[in-house]
């Protein structure tokens, strides 16, 4: 194959397979569930704003206040607090990932799909795991927990709030 011949076949286009480019008109909804949620008129003025290179001073410098803003909201002086994207079962994982040891305890509440989930988890992590469960649909009791947590005095307490996979 000729380079101009290359050219062209690169320059076809088959208009049979073109996408309709019209733009996307959303409905506005109220969103009760875990996520996505409403976001507030100022967060969809700011995310609609032109994007900042990570290289970016002014990137930088919002990344420290936010650092800064997180740090106060947990109420710790660790310099590696950072903000993470990602899905529950991210932060999830970002939370065994940083509060778990090899043969540590932990206790997890299982309702549902998520909580086994964490028990997978802390068990690739290498704790010992004390799985704690009522039947899917049903929440755990308190005194379920506390006996569990007496009994087996855990590093971690591992539950997960709002099980989505089955409504509790």
């Amino acid at each position: 194959m000729t380079v101009s011949s290359l050219s062209s076949a690169a320059l076809s286009v088959n208009e049979a397979h073109r996408l309709r480019l019209d733009p996307i008109a959303t409905p506005d909804r109220l969103l009760l569930g875990p996520g996505p949620s409403n976001a507030d008129p100022r967060v969809l003025q700011a995310i609609a704003r032109p994007p900042l290179s990570h290289l970016d001073p002014l990137y930088l410098e919002l990344m420290n206040e936010v650092q800064e803003m997180l740090r106060y909201a947990w109420q710790t002086d660790n310099r590696f607090t950072i903000p993470v994207s990602g899905t529950g079962s991210a932060a999830m994982e970002a939370t065994i990932a940083n509060t778990v040891e090899p043969g540590e305890t932990v206790v997890v509440g299982v309702i549902g799909y998520f909580g086994k989930r964490l028990v997978d988890m802390c068990g690739r992590y290498g704790a010992k795991v004390v799985e704690v469960s009522a039947p899917w649909g049903e929440a755990l009791s308190l005194d379920t927990l506390t006996q569990a947590v007496e009994q087996h005095k855990p590093a971690v307490l591992a539950l997960v709030h709002a099980e989505t996979s089955t409504g509790v």
